[in-house]
């Protein structure tokens, strides 16, 4: 179960602290760290903010937003995490209440034109049905390839968007902003970083990701609890959406390149929950010899979307912004536009054929 939330956190542990005042900046529009968290603390003091998410939502960005939540109460500001999609029943143990939001724009103080922070969202674009509906004051994010809509702070070593939480707890901690870290924003963060690492295998894992987890490990007695919640407990959804994509799953490029690709008619045919198709992606890059991993789908408003994975040093995000997308180099996605799920999938395995050795 979550930790009880509560406003003074047990004891932080001490070590070394990363602060660079010019880290995330580069580009027009982008601030410094400190620069960041004092944009952050006059918004919060300037009343309720609602804190957006992107659509399709992981353990990064859900596990962000309620540890910011739980410190912005600590300085006595309102918020609610919005999102287009609903709340994945797999990661609601995140949400205090233990139910999380509802797909959609509330109603109340939080609906259509309130102010608003954006977490791990890249682009605009990645808000779905929220996109300009939201006075967004700040985004904080860890994609190299953003497209900023508002003032942003980005920090593309960060592993996950819970590191630069983490970072922010911790600074106002030791400028006394706060007087102590509630556990719920430490188990809140371990969730995040965990669930974009990959339980700490994947190739964003820095130094930097160990000695924020050893901290957070410090406050979270439960995290193993946490580990087994977010890589092996699988509903029996998941494990049907496990099966259908073995059944669907093919081979390109003498075995270079997998592709799960699964149309509306089939995902509305077979049962399967919307939240546990990523086990179609997590099937294709499993495969033995596969540099490329994809999976297509079919969405309700006729596109497809496409989650895309390298388990070599090619770079899927190049692949992606082709399409409009991007993310990170070892994982990105983006939506395609195609007559059929056959089409789709031709588009993206032509696309990626061309960043391999011998490829057109």
């Amino acid at each position: 179960m979550t930790p009880a939330r509560r406003s003074e956190g047990a004891q932080v542990p001490s070590g070394p602290e990363k602060t660079d005042n010019n880290r995330g900046r580069g580009r027009k529009g982008e601030l410094s760290f400190d620069t960041m968290t004092k944009h952050l603390l006059r918004a919060a003091s300037e009343g309720p903010l609602a804190l957006l998410i992107h659509a399709r939502p992981d353990g990064d960005c859900v596990g962000s937003a309620y540890a910011l939540s739980e410190l912005l109460r600590c300085v006595g500001c309102e918020t609610a995490v919005v999102c287009s999609d609903r709340m994945p029943s797999r990661l609601s143990f995140l949400a205090p209440d233990g139910r999380g939001f509802e797909a959609g724009v509330p109603e109340g103080r939080f609906g259509e034109g309130a102010r608003a922070i954006a977490l791990d969202v890249g682009a605009s674009s990645q808000l779905g049905s929220l996109e300009g509906k939201y006075d967004v004051v700040l985004t904080i994010d860890h994609h190299s390839g953003s497209a900023p809509f508002s003032p942003v702070y980005l920090d593309a070593s960060a592993s996950a968007t819970g590191e630069i939480v983490w970072r922010i707890a911790r600074n106002w901690y030791r400028t006394g902003v706060i007087s102590g870290i509630p556990d719920g924003v430490a188990y809140a963060c371990y969730a995040a970083i965990s669930s974009d690492t990959g339980c700490f295998r994947y190739s964003n894992v820095t130094a930097a990701t160990h000695r924020i987890a050893a901290q957070l490990v410090g406050m979270v007695p439960d995290h193993a609890g946490i580990d087994r919640r977010l890589f092996e407990i699988k509903t029996p959804g998941r494990i049907a959406a496990e099966k259908a994509a073995i059944e669907l799953l093919r081979s390109y490029h003498g075995g270079d390149i997998a592709v799960c690709p699964i149309s509306r008619e089939q995902i509305l045919e077979s049962g399967l929950p919307y939240e546990e198709l990523d086990a179609l992606i997590d099937v294709a890059r499993s495969v033995d010899g596969v540099k490329l991993a994809f999976s297509v789908r079919g969405e309700r408003d006729g596109t497809y979307r496409v989650s895309a994975r390298s388990n070599s040093d090619i770079d899927v995000s190049q692949i992606c912004a082709g399409f409009g997308g991007g993310g990170h180099v070892k994982a990105a996605g983006c939506t395609v536009r195609a007559a059929s799920i056959e089409e789709a999938t031709h588009m993206v395995v032509a696309a990626a054929e061309k960043k391999l050795p011998g490829g057109l």
